[in-house]
């Protein structure tokens, strides 16, 4: 059998052509469903930046935030996705989650007030407005150089005698994210918590991989995107490194499921509507069988039913960013002026609403 003939029948059996079904009824409008396990919590992680992820997340909280109370935290020292929700409001914002984590991981350090860490969204980001409670705690600078004190303080904790007192230690350290959340949520009440997360692994995205119960991995289509995610989920399994390390040090056993992987950034055949081009099908037939060999980490018992296709979003997700306007808030047809360019909002806005819906309803 030739090379081509065995890459063809892999694409058909590994869930490719299920894939490209649901993503055209997808992009058509129909309901389709997904993983049918619902999470309280998600961190939207990846370990590759540029690819839209702050976009994604900040589109993913306005859908949710129309039907359940939401709560938001910005986990990256970048602090794009609290600029997003806030604006020129993120550079005197107060307390920032920075101060929340850092008496947890440092005893002896001041806790910030709870209620001035919470900023309602819909108070500086109105198009946010006619939904549920979403409140924002925002990110910091200061999380570039957090990971220096997360990993002296385990440790610290490591080179106890007691090995009781070292498990003891090392967890309260692991759970200081979830323990910040559990406060924040005896005033907001929030049913769902979405997390964004820097592209390193170090201090605030592994606490936000400690505290959520699952996980939301943009991918770009490209070879770099694809040795990420790898990574990503070898650090999910792989007792060598420090999430599964530092997990056993601590008696902890929880491991946030992969309930979703959304390719971004993919391209269309111009020949056949709602079907991506040859390029990005085989980028999605590598990403199903690395789904497949790591199954036992996603949501739902076929891997395939967790992978969702995402446009790069052109010139609505740049105006979506820039704006600080939810992508299903646009108006096809209309113009916005960008850093000197003239965009519009083109016909392609329909599917890319789609999308982002797709995604947010099985969240």
């Amino acid at each position: 059998m030739s090379l081509l003939m065995k890459r063809r029948n892999t694409m058909s059996t590994n869930g490719l052509d299920e894939v490209l079904e649901r993503f055209a009824a997808i992009a058509k409008g129909t309901h389709v469903p997904g993983p049918t396990e619902r999470f309280s919590s998600y961190a939207v992680s990846n370990f590759r930046g540029g690819i839209g992820k702050t976009t994604l997340t900040f589109n993913l909280s306005f859908e949710v935030s129309r039907q359940r109370s939401t709560l938001l935290l910005d986990l990256c020292p970048q602090r794009s996705f609290s600029e997003f929700l806030l604006g020129d409001d993120v550079n005197h914002a107060g307390p920032t989650v920075y101060d929340a984590l850092l008496p947890k991981v440092m005893p002896g350090t001041d806790e910030p007030d709870y209620q001035e860490l919470l900023h309602r969204v819909s108070v500086t980001c109105p198009s946010f407005k006619g939904g549920k409670v979403c409140s924002l705690v925002t990110g910091a600078k200061e999380l570039f150089l957090f990971p220096s004190s997360f990993y002296n303080a385990l440790n610290q904790v490591a080179s106890l005698p007691d090995a009781k007192k070292v498990k003891q230690g090392s967890n309260r350290i692991l759970s200081a994210l979830a323990d910040v959340i559990a406060e924040i949520k005896t005033t907001t009440k929030a049913s769902k918590t979405i997390i964004d997360t820097s592209p390193f692994f170090g201090g605030g995205t592994h606490l936000a991989w400690s505290a959520v119960e699952a996980l939301i991995i943009p991918v770009r289509v490209d070879q770099q995107s694809i040795d990420a995610l790898e990574l990503t989920l070898d650090m999910l399994t792989n007792p060598t490194m420090d999430f599964i390390r530092l997990n056993e040090r601590a008696g902890r056993t929880s491991v946030p499921k992969v309930h979703a992987i959304a390719l971004t950034h993919c391209g269309w055949a111009r020949q056949k509507e709602y079907t991506p081009d040859q390029s990005t099908q085989a980028f999605i037939s590598k990403v199903l069988d690395i789904a497949h060999e790591n199954a036992d980490l996603f949501s739902a018992p076929n891997p395939a039913d967790c992978i969702f296709l995402m446009d790069d979003f052109h010139s609505a997700g740049r105006i979506s960013g820039n704006k600080r306007i939810p992508l299903s808030s646009l108006e096809i047809g209309k113009f916005f002026t960008i850093e000197g360019m003239r965009l519009q909002v083109n016909d392609s806005l329909e599917r890319y609403v789609n999308e982002v819906r797709a995604l947010a309803n099985i969240l």
